[in-house]
């Protein structure tokens, strides 16, 4: 054989090796959707019958006949009369702990409901370990499960003699572990509290009683678990079915709202899974196997922690599918841990006492100076990077967005967008701030859902309580707001979230702050709309229109012909993405 033969046979394998390794998955075609009733969002126009999809954008919108023109020669698809809604957006979300804890032994509140299903059903696992294995729990709520008693190290070395323990609470900022794990490591009486605020709980004798309270205390645990369970396979193939699962509830674009990692590798995968295109080395290390195959997953945008901030690029990237967007910080912390930061003081309870923990005339505290907070603020505000604060306190609010007036003073901090994560209890007065400062709320509602019974009776009482989560207030002050579930302390259900803003009812049927009701209408918009205007991506997802993307879901009802009390029962029968049917 000729050299010239054999050169030409080696580019020809090399062409066809790129190609094959090149070849992303498949794309849907033009497309032409006709006879459906697309609720736009688009205050231009609200009503379509139809739309033309043309390399992954919206084209052209409006009924059907208009439309006819782009039939020849595109794939057409007769919607039958179904609902198309613009695609949720969950403006704050954890991405990364939701994969971590996907696969994890069930104790909450939806599967269990007396403390003796909890702990007979944790007991039965355990017997399925082998010994040394680690058992690893989510969801202890003493809220959701009525009457459940907390572990103490006790508790837990009896019935897991053998084997290293983990419980996670539904809050994520309580854990409660056995002797094994502190042995495995090396934690004991002596090891210093990384902060005040972050702690291995003692009893009056100073031993160990199990408990560990919020992140950094965590970090030990959480990185021991990294060695010995979340393999790079575990948490690959967890991640691909977390953002699937986003999907499937009608969320096209997904926010990761302060991510723990200590390197980039979950960087690379994210953005593998979500770009529009993946890399050349990536797709082939998918296709050796080391990589997932890409399908159509939802975009994704993140927040790194302000611990984390050698993950910040130096810019900001021009990406409209996966993107590192901002910088996140915590000014206080839960109200069911005792950490939120009031005004006045925790009520004086036998359930906060003894479920939650909290100390006689708490009223929480801040977790950072707030002089620190202040020049965190200009610090990432001048590198252009937009800030996300988590504040559920009403005193936590109101000294967060002190610091950002204290910023503002010093340099212009109103373009950004600037965030308040939670917003649990915001005064009136503070909303007009916000305003004043071009800063945005995301009200994590459920919290009146599931918790505001406690809250009301046992927490911080019912005069507090009618005051939680002021969504109509903000939007009278012209605020645009979105509101979240927080996932994964509840999942990622948008019309749940609206049928909670709009009856402001808990899980018992008992109304908290029936004056701060909102329309169905504003209740779309805070979960599409507004929440693209928080990120900064409102002129290209959020609502249908011609040029926008086409991120859309086809619903089984019409929610403006559903009773609101049925809101929550609506089924995403198809979710779209850049034009692509999510599988």
């Amino acid at each position: 054989m000729s050299k010239s033969k054999i050169l030409i046979g080696i580019i020809a394998i090399a062409f066809i090796s790129y190609f094959l390794i090149s070849k992303d998955f498949d794309k849907n075609s033009d497309t032409l959707y006709i006879n459906g009733n697309f609720i736009t969002l688009n205050e231009t126009l609200e009503n379509a019958e139809a739309i033309f999809v043309e390399k992954g954008k919206i084209k052209d919108i409006g009924t059907t006949n208009e439309l006819e023109k782009y039939r020849k020669g595109n794939t057409v698809v007769d919607l039958k009369g179904a609902t198309v809604l613009p695609g949720f957006i969950d403006s704050h979300s954890h991405v990364a702990l939701s994969a971590f804890l996907n696969d994890m032994i069930d104790l909450s509140g939806f599967k269990h409901k007396t403390n003796a299903e909890v702990w007979n059903h944790l007991k039965e696992q355990i017997k399925t370990k082998k010994e040394g294995e680690w058992v690893i729990c989510k969801g202890i709520d003493p809220i959701l499960v009525e009457g459940l008693k907390t572990p103490n190290i006790a508790f837990l070395d009896e019935i897991s003699p053998n084997n290293p323990i983990l419980l996670v609470s539904q809050s994520m900022h309580t854990y409660w572990v056995n002797s094994n794990t502190f042995k495995k490591v090396n934690i004991t009486k002596d090891t210093p509290n990384p902060s005040k605020s972050s702690y291995y709980e003692k009893d009056k004798n100073g031993e160990l009683t199990g408990l560990i309270a919020e992140q950094e205390a965590f970090s030990p645990i959480l990185n021991q678990l990294k060695r010995d369970v979340l393999t790079s396979k575990f948490l690959i193939n967890s991640t691909v079915s977390t953002l699937n699962k986003y999907a499937k509830n009608g969320n096209t674009t997904v926010v990761s709202a302060g991510i723990t990692i200590n390197d980039d590798k979950p960087l690379l995968l994210y953005k593998h899974l979500s770009s529009e295109k993946s890399g050349f080395i990536n797709q082939a290390l998918a296709t050796f196997g080391l990589l997932p195959k890409r399908e159509q997953n939802p975009r994704h945008f993140l927040y790194i922690r302000h611990d984390r901030s050698f993950l910040l690029p130096e810019t900001k990237a021009n990406d409209d599918f996966y993107n590192i967007i901002g910088v996140k910080h915590w000014y206080d912390g839960s109200p069911y841990t005792g950490s939120m930061y009031l005004e006045s003081p925790y009520l004086t309870t036998e359930f906060n006492k003894n479920k939650l923990h909290i100390p006689e005339d708490s009223s929480g505290k801040a977790l950072i100076e707030e002089d620190s907070l202040v020049n965190f603020i200009k610090k990432y505000d001048k590198k252009g990077w937009q800030i996300a604060i988590h504040s559920q306190g009403d005193l936590s609010s109101r000294k967060v967005i002190n610091a950002f007036k204290k910023a503002n003073s010093e340099v212009n901090i109103t373009e950004k967008r600037h965030r308040i994560e939670h917003c649990l209890l915001l005064s009136k007065n503070s909303l007009s701030e916000m305003k004043t400062l071009n800063m945005t709320p995301s009200f994590h509602i459920n919290h009146l859902f599931y918790y505001g019974k406690a809250l009301s009776n046992e927490i911080i009482g019912k005069e507090r309580a009618e005051r939680i989560l002021p969504i109509l207030t903000a939007e009278k002050l012209d605020i645009k707001y979105s509101m979240h579930a927080d996932q994964p302390m509840f999942e990622s259900k948008p019309f749940h979230l609206i049928q909670t803003a709009i009856k402001r009812q808990t899980k018992e049927n008992d109304t908290l702050g029936y004056n701060e009701r909102i329309s169905l209408l504003n209740g779309l918009k805070a979960m599409t709309t507004n929440a693209a205007w928080q990120i900064n991506m409102e002129d290209k997802i959020g609502s249908l229109a011609k040029g926008k993307y086409a991120d859309f879901i086809i619903i089984d009802k019409n929610p403006f012909k559903t009773s609101i009390d049925s809101l929550h029962q609506i089924k995403v029968i198809k979710t779209f993405i850049n034009g692509n049917e999510v599988k």
